[in-house]
């Protein structure tokens, strides 16, 4: 009788620990943000991207399916501390009332070293022959540089004393901005310097040139709803482990097959 108890105690854990898991929801933005967010409306694409493919890989890791939800990109934040989806690209958290989690060291902090690191690069007109090294954060305090709406970036410009558009939702709108000259540069965060260039020959050719400095560096999280967290910590603490362990390798290798097709 007891090996019988001991036989359906190890199926009934076999079964539970052979559950599938639950399709996890990923917000991010609807507008193309080449390479990482590629097509633009609520349908995913072949290609969706880079990042959206590394979220993809990383919740693999832990054996959980991934929907994507395109939502318009102030939406997102909101989408996240609100539960309609679990997991969203994120800036740090203010406050532990954000409605949403990211990873943290053993002392609460924000772990950097399981996100990923971004620098806003700006792009100047070739002709107008700005140096190298100009610093963006001097020369843009006279100068008009353009930001997507409805970014963290925008804001963090701004409060820095920087002259901002941040007009067009569109990064390729606010390209077109500088290409006719009604802004003086655009930035936008890339977590590897050359991720857009083959975007921007394909397209302008030789009109943009990158300055060597970014404007802010910053880190993006893979942001998790407080309540899905917590009904799911392990599942998100080995996802953020796995970024942290694979997540600037797997950008960088993405962002290289998507520039031979850009």
């Amino acid at each position: 009788m007891r090996y019988w108890i001991v036989l359906l105690l190890l199926a009934c854990a076999g079964a539970q620990a052979a559950a599938p898991c639950a399709p996890v929801r990923i917000g991010y933005s609807d507008r193309e943000r080449a390479p990482y967010y590629m097509g633009n409306g609520g349908e995913v694409p072949d290609q969706p991207g880079v990042l959206v493919e590394l979220f993809r890989d990383a919740f693999r890791s832990v054996g959980c399916p991934v929907e994507l939800v395109r939502l318009p990109l102030a939406r997102v934040r909101l989408a996240l501390i609100s539960g309609a989806v679990d997991i969203a690209p994120s800036d740090t958290p203010s406050g532990g009332t954000a409605g949403y989690m990211i990873a943290t060291t053993a002392s609460g902090g924000a772990d950097h070293r399981r996100a990923l690191r971004t620098l806003a690069y700006v792009f100047v007109r070739t002709e107008d022959h700005l140096p190298a090294d100009t610093d963006p954060l001097s020369y843009f305090k006279t100068h008009t540089l353009a930001v997507n709406q409805g970014t963290i970036l925008a804001e963090h410009l701004k409060g820095a004393g920087l002259r901002i558009d941040d007009g067009s939702f569109s990064s390729w709108n606010n390209l077109d901005k500088l290409r006719l000259k009604r802004v003086d540069g655009f930035t936008l965060a890339l977590i590897t310097p050359g991720a857009l260039d083959p975007y921007l020959v394909t397209r302008y050719g030789k009109q943009f040139t990158r300055l060597d400095k970014p404007a802010r560096v910053s880190s993006m999280w893979l942001g998790a709803n407080r309540s899905y967290y917590q009904r799911n910590r392990e599942q998100v603490e080995a996802v953020w482990n796995w970024i942290g362990a694979h997540g600037a390798q797997q950008v960088e290798a993405l962002s290289k097959t998507y520039a031979l097709s850009p």
